[in-house]
C-alpha cells in the first residue's frame, strides 16, 4: 500500500521489536506480561523487584502521557518515534532477563552463582525506567 504524499517518512521509521508469544500471555499487554514472568519466577531479590515495580510504574506513566498529552502536541514523525519507545525499552529488559533467568536456573539458584547476569538485569532496568521518563519530559519541556 502505498503511503499519501507527504507521508513519505513513515518508511524510514525502523519497525520495532516482535516479542515471542510466551511475553503476549496473560494480559496481552507486553509491559505487564513481562512484569508477571519476571515477578513469579521468585528469581528476584527484593532491589529487582522493586526496579520491576518501578518500571511498570513508568511504563503506565508514559502511557498515559503519550495517550493524552503527546497525541495532541507533538509533532506525527516524532510521535511514531515515540510510539516504540516502550517496546524498545521492554525488548533491553528481555533480552537481559533471558540470560539471567537461564543462569539463576542452571546454577541452582546459588545466590552469587549468576553475579553478572544479574548486575546486566539491574542496569537493563534502571536503564529503562530512565529512558521512559527521560523521553516523557524531554518533549514536554521541549513544548
Amino acid at each position: 500500500m502505498s503511503l499519501p504524499d507527504g507521508w513519505e517518512w513513515l518508511d524510514e521509521i525502523p519497525s520495532g521489536w516482535s516479542p515471542p508469544a510466551e511475553l503476549l500471555t496473560p494480559t496481552g499487554v507486553l509491559r505487564v506480561d513481562l512484569s508477571i514472568r519476571m515477578l513469579s519466577s521468585n528469581a528476584l531479590g527484593n532491589d529487582l523487584i522493586e526496579l520491576v515495580g518501578q518500571l511498570l510504574s513508568e511504563s503506565a506513566r508514559f502511557s498515559i502521557w503519550f495517550g493524552s498529552e503527546a497525541k495532541k502536541t507533538v509533532q506525527p514523525q516524532q510521535l511514531a518515534v515515540l510510539s516504540q519507545t516502550t517496546n524498545n525499552q521492554l525488548h533491553q529488559v528481555y533480552e537481559a532477563w533471558v540470560p539471567y533467568i537461564n543462569a539463576y536456573e542452571a546454577s541452582g539458584k546459588k545466590s552469587g552463582a549468576f553475579e553478572s547476569e544479574e548486575d546486566s538485569l539491574r542496569q537493563a532496568l534502571v536503564d529503562a525506567i530512565n529512558n521512559l521518563a527521560a523521553a516523557r519530559t524531554s518533549v514536554q519541556d521541549s513544548d
